[in-house]
């Protein structure tokens, strides 16, 4: 097993009036058995309680960013202002009402250090409004070329890790009316790169009504 301690992972989360679930999803990236990170939360001008939130965490929690971010134009640009901020090795992604699994990190991690994966993403399942399980464990393919991925999505943002180096600013700054960042993934496979799966059960992926980036 690789040792992965000098590599630092970059978590963007972008939030909206996520007060309701913000403090699950925080504590499950600070805790994760890999501590080697840092979690940039971009908020969109919440009014719900959600900024004292993440300026607490910031405070009790030297790893967390908080970034106002003025000029908000969705989660997809949110997601791109994170990146730019950034200093990771390695870049993720999670919602403010999502969780990871507390190994997800670590074995995501290694997996790909001793694969040499550039880009991977993990299982997951569906969760309720109050995190019951609506879902096994989701199918996914073993690997997604360009061909692939465009027949199909099947790529949970809430899952990947990728290199920092494959999201340059070319990349991120392409803009779309729909699915901003999947379109980025599609940018990376044309490249040439390939999207593998780490056979992890990673992550939870909660169904709610009015979720921003779910909809």
């Amino acid at each position: 097993m690789s040792t992965i301690l000098n590599f630092k992972v970059s978590v963007i989360m972008p939030s909206f009036n996520s007060s309701k679930h913000i403090r699950e999803a925080v504590y499950s990236v600070l805790n994760q058995s890999y501590s080697g990170l840092e979690l940039l939360i971009i908020d969109a001008g919440s009014t719900d309680g959600t900024v004292a939130l993440i300026k607490q965490f910031s405070v009790d929690d030297k790893r967390v960013k908080y970034i106002n971010n003025v000029d908000d134009d969705g989660p997809a640009h949110a997601r791109q202002v994170g990146i730019q901020k950034c200093d990771g090795d390695y870049i993720a992604f999670l919602d403010a009402d999502d969780i990871w699994l507390p190994d997800k990190t670590k074995k995501q991690l290694n997996s790909m250090q001793d694969n040499k994966i550039t880009f991977s993403y993990t299982g997951y399942r569906t969760i309720d409004e109050d995190g019951e399980n609506l879902s096994c464990p989701i199918l996914m393919r073993d690997s997604y070329n360009l061909k692939q991925a465009l027949v199909g999505r099947g790529i949970g943002i809430l899952t990947i890790m990728i290199e920092k180096s494959l999201l340059n600013d070319e990349i991120i700054q392409t803009r779309s009316d729909f699915a901003e960042d999947y379109l980025w993934w599609l940018l990376i496979l044309k490249e040439g790169h390939i999207a593998k799966l780490i056979n992890l059960d990673g992550a939870r992926y909660r169904k709610t009504k009015y979720s921003r980036s779910k909809n």
